[in-house]
C-alpha cells in the first residue's frame, strides 16, 4: 500500500482524538452557496428546549436545541441533535426522505384523529445575500461605525437583559 493511512502512532501524539468527533470544517462561505429548505411543521418555528422532550411527543426530535445556562443557544453538534438548531438542506436525497418522513408522521397523527398543523417548507434562496443586501440599501439608515459611535456612546447603552427597554426603542 502507498501512502500513509491514519494510525494509531498519532494517537501517542494526540490522545485526546480518541474522545472527540472528526468533524472538520468543509467550506466558510460569505453567502449562502445553494439553495436551502427548512421543514416546519408548523406555520411558526417549532424549535424546543431539547428538556421538554417527553411533553412534546408530536414535535421533531431534531427541532429541539440545547439551551445553555445563560439561556442562549449556541451553533453545536451533540448528542440531542443534528445540530443545536434548524436544520437547514439542499434538494438532496436526504432532504426528501427527512421531509417525506415527517409529513407521514404527520398524515399518521391526523389519522389517528389528532389535530395537526400544516407543515411548510421555508427556503432559503441562494441569493439571500443580494435580496438582503437589496433590503439593507432601501430601508436601512447606513452611517459609518465611527459616527455611530459618535450618536451612540457606550454610557447611553441598555443593559442586554432589559428587553422592556431596548425593544421599546
Amino acid at each position: 500500500m502507498i501512502g500513509r493511512v491514519f494510525s494509531f502512532s498519532n494517537l501517542r501524539r494526540q490522545p485526546y482524538m480518541l474522545l472527540r468527533r472528526q468533524f472538520s470544517v468543509k467550506a466558510i462561505y460569505s453567502s449562502f452557496p445553494a439553495t436551502l429548505h427548512y421543514y416546519c411543521p408548523r406555520r411558526t418555528s417549532s424549535l424546543f428546549d431539547h428538556k421538554e422532550t417527553d411533553s412534546r411527543p408530536d414535535d421533531i426530535y431534531d427541532e429541539g436545541v440545547t439551551i445553555h445556562k445563560n439561556g442562549l443557544v449556541y451553533p453545536a453538534v451533540n448528542v440531542s441533535s443534528v445540530s443545536n438548531g434548524a436544520v437547514m438542506l439542499p434538494n438532496t436525497f436526504l432532504m426528501q426522505e427527512l421531509v417525506r418522513r415527517h409529513f407521514d408522521e404527520a398524515l399518521d397523527r391526523e389519522d389517528e384523529g389528532k389535530q395537526v398543523e400544516t407543515p411548510f417548507i421555508y427556503t432559503l434562496p441562494k441569493d439571500l445575500n443580494r435580496s438582503l443586501d437589496e433590503f439593507y440599501n432601501n430601508h436601512a439608515r447606513k452611517e459609518t461605525a465611527e459616527d455611530w459611535l459618535d450618536a451612540h456612546p457606550f454610557q447611553q447603552a441598555v443593559a442586554d437583559d432589559a428587553d422592556a427597554v431596548w425593544m421599546a426603542k
